[in-house]
């Protein structure tokens, strides 16, 4: 049964109270706010993270109905992701409309109250995103998608609420019919709005003709040393491509590729799944949840059976995300992970039911980036919630680029020292 709101309305604790704040009943909103809206109500709830488990079907049926897909939001990724990913409060806001003959959800938005930056700079309303979920696109209904995120703006920026009056949408496909709509919507309230850490990571749009060849950007020499090391490989044994499509298969599969990402820097740094118990339960019930409604893929190289490669690929609405990928470093002068993608992207490029793939990649990713030719324009908005932020907006903005500059040394460094241990 879903989880529903109190029939009266509660104000929000300030932000340092929403940090810590337990409620007994975490089924209950720690807000809810009617609002009307033509000639009925719409009620904006917050919920703590485990009322989750109890808006999975209405979470199914906006996912279906959003204005654009992202997998990463569908409840069967996000639910168990919740309360295992992140030390940080995070918290559940929905948007639904409602009547005397029905409820209807318009938007989610996990969200925490944190500062933009390393130290020192504005309270923000952070949407919520992970190294896990690299897609920041809400799920927002088709139907008046303006209209929900007008109200949307205009309810966070109440001074009732004591809500910070900055929101941050982190990891936004820029282009995409969400991101296009919320700056409409600000520009509209004349609210400030800018955008910063914007990258391009590889992707894949089908166009024309199902053609491998087409639809890669491998030149004719990229194209012979990759054949040169599938020979390599084959020596050593019988290489044979595997697609895991129903359940059973993708859980055995997505076993595979723990035991590879282990098995190297991933495995000698700690940052493997299995390392972590909460992350590795995490990502078996995501995978399986995932497959159990034929949306999951994981594509496999293996040499006399053991595998070499592995890939997880989510599909969602036509769209292929390439979550996860590892490889066996014993066999890295035959290139396994390269072969691999390349037999999984003449996989995806003869499937129906696939129109363009994201590779979920960091902007400087050689191997998808030499692979997939288009581009998708990745970009956080920070959106001022009173007309005349603009000074915290651009200190806002100002903070998040510093932060992000730091990940990526550290990211570099992480990487550095990776190649420099020595394998198993």
């Amino acid at each position: 049964m879903a989880a529903r709101p109190l029939t009266e309305t509660a104000p929000l604790p300030p932000s340092a109270v929403l940090a810590t704040l337990h409620r007994p009943d975490e089924k209950r909103p720690e807000l809810d706010l009617a609002v009307p809206h033509q000639g009925a109500a719409r009620r904006f709830s917050v919920y703590a993270p485990m009322a989750a488990f109890d808006l999975i079907t209405e979470l199914r049926h906006l996912s279906n109905r959003a204005i654009e897909g992202n997998v990463f939001f569908d409840p069967r990724f996000l639910v168990p992701a919740m309360p295992r990913l992140d030390e940080r409060r995070v918290r559940l806001m929905v948007i639904r409309d409602e009547d005397e003959a029905r409820s209807r959800l318009r938007l989610l938005m996990p969200f925490s109250v944190e500062r933009a930056g390393m130290v020192g700079g504005p309270q923000t309303i952070r949407a919520w995103t992970h190294p896990f979920g690299p897609l920041g696109t809400l799920p927002l209904d088709g139907d008046d998608p303006a209209g929900t995120l007008t109200s949307l703006l205009e309810t966070l920026a109440r001074r009732e609420l004591k809500l910070p009056r900055i929101l941050v949408l982190p990891d936004l496909r820029i282009d995409g019919p969400m991101a296009r709509t919320l700056v409409a919507a600000a520009e509209q309230l004349g609210l400030p709005v800018t955008e910063v850490n914007a990258f391009t990571r590889a992707s894949l749009t089908k166009v024309g003709p199902a053609s491998y060849l087409r639809q890669t950007s491998l030149s004719k020499r990229r194209r012979r040393e990759l054949a040169r090391q599938r020979r390599l490989l084959e020596r050593q044994g019988t290489v044979r491509f595997e697609v895991a499509r129903d359940p059973d298969g993708v859980r055995l599969a997505f076993e595979d590729f723990l035991a590879l990402e282990a098995s190297g820097w991933k495995g000698r740094e700690r940052s493997a799944l299995t390392m972590d118990r909460y992350r590795s339960a995490f990502a078996r019930e995501s995978v399986n949840a995932l497959a159990e409604d034929g949306r999951a893929r994981v594509f496999t190289l293996r040499l006399d059976g053991q595998a070499v490669a592995s890939l997880v690929v989510f599909i969602d609405r036509g769209e292929a995300y390439a979550w996860k990928s590892a490889y066996d470093e014993a066999f890295s002068n035959a290139s396994p992970g390269q072969q691999l993608v390349a037999e999984a992207t003449r996989s995806l490029v003869a499937d129906p039911a696939v129109k363009r793939a994201d590779s979920c990649a960091m902007p400087d990713h050689f191997v998808m980036n030499r692979f997939w030719k288009d581009r998708v324009s990745i970009a956080t908005l920070v959106v001022g919630l009173d007309p005349d932020s603009h000074k915290a907006v651009a200190k806002a903005a100002k903070g998040l680029v510093a932060a992000r500059r730091s990940r990526n040394v550290v990211r570099l460094m992480r990487e550095r020292l990776a190649s420099l241990l020595p394998s198993r």
